[in-house]
């Protein structure tokens, strides 16, 4: 007797084998096709490589099992294979509408493939085939073509969304809509006091804008429903030459005016040699914001040509006017004009 005879294989048909081969060419690929995701660092598609190829074997495994064991292996391992390569499908094809109709730009010195309005209408048509397509093959693998005709694909659907309408239909249109306006383009600088946030805009999803803030540099996820309802200061889109930034300083009375003239232009003097994210060809605007009651509060303006290190720059201007303050005796403190007095215990 043949030894597939005793093993069993000779009760498996032209499917059965195509199905087992798809599963071995998903193990033998398993790396290329992890790494074309392109979206991970090597940490997690090392961690994405093991559970696909574990994965794999599982689904292998039921398959095979069915030729002993009288149960659901088969459809069970049929169902994880079609939900495996839907999901590889969707997502490669993803990638490949954004190559297509995104666009790379790079923002803080890092290349990004950024979406856009036409990637995302596609993004979301290929999700809906796929998973049209997906629920049709599981019914047809489970036998339910009965209840198939009696409730339609598209009906099938219709209950899948608006069960979950809630969860992901307001991010989606909130995305789509930040997406069609673009007025938070990748690679703008916003503040959002709201969410007290001041950040680069690196990424609109249909669900969610990424961020990166400026103070941290640590990625900021929000949903896209709480940026479209938040008030949006968008800093990057202003006149070429520069946005202007102010820092103040509180200086006291008795000094005279012209000597705060000369030191805050000093400090931008400096500051202009050290740092290349300033417009040096467009003077500092230096003026009185408020005369208190303990001291006079200047302020210092000047045109940044790079937002992405304003915070850098306000540090040096700052550390400038400290140097130059001590070098020239003038205080940049808060003056004490008050007396206090000691209580004394009445005896």
């Amino acid at each position: 007797m043949p030894v597939s005879s005793i093993i069993g294989f000779d009760s498996f048909s032209t499917f059965d084998y195509a199905v087992l081969s798809i599963n071995l060419l998903l193990f033998l690929f398993s790396k290329p096709i992890v790494q074309g995701f392109k979206r991970s660092d090597s940490k997690s598609v090392g961690s994405k490589l093991y559970a696909l190829r574990a994965i794999n074997i599982i689904l292998f495994l039921l398959y095979v099992a069915a030729l002993f064991i009288e149960g659901w292996s088969k459809q069970i391992s049929l169902t994880g294979l079609t939900f495996l390569l839907a999901f590889i499908i969707s997502h490669l094809l993803d990638l490949f509408i954004i190559k297509k109709f995104g666009r790379e730009k790079e923002i803080d010195g890092t290349n990004y493939h950024t979406e856009t309005y036409q990637s995302e209408i596609f993004s979301l048509l290929v999700t809906l085939l796929t998973l049209i397509t997906t629920i049709v093959i599981v019914i047809n693998i489970w036998g339910m073509n009965d209840w198939l005709k009696a409730t339609s694909v598209l009906g099938i659907l219709a209950i899948l969304i608006f069960s979950t309408k809630d969860v992901w239909i307001p991010d989606n249109i909130s995305g789509l809509i930040l997406l069609y306006n673009n007025d938070i383009e990748p690679g703008a600088v916003v503040k959002i006091d709201d969410q007290d946030l001041l950040a680069i805009v690196v990424q609109t999803s249909l669900t969610r804008t990424t961020f990166r803030d400026l103070k941290t540099r640590h990625q900021i996820v929000l949903p896209n429903t709480v940026v479209r309802n938040s008030k949006i200061e968008v800093l990057s889109k202003g006149p070429a030459s520069g946005y202007m930034q102010f820092v103040y300083f509180n200086i006291a009375y008795g000094i005279a005016a012209e000597t705060v003239d000369n030191l805050l232009k000093a400090i931008w003097e400096k500051a202009c040699k050290e740092s290349k994210a300033i417009n040096e060809e467009r003077e500092p605007e230096i003026s009185v914001v408020d005369t208190g009651d303990h001291a006079v509060s200047w302020r210092l303006g000047y045109k940044l040509k790079n937002l992405y290190l304003m915070l850098e720059v306000e540090c040096l201007v700052k550390r400038i006017a400290y140097e130059l303050a001590e070098e020239q005796k003038i205080e940049l403190q808060t003056p004490l004009t008050h007396s206090i007095m000691e209580s004394k215990t009445l005896e």
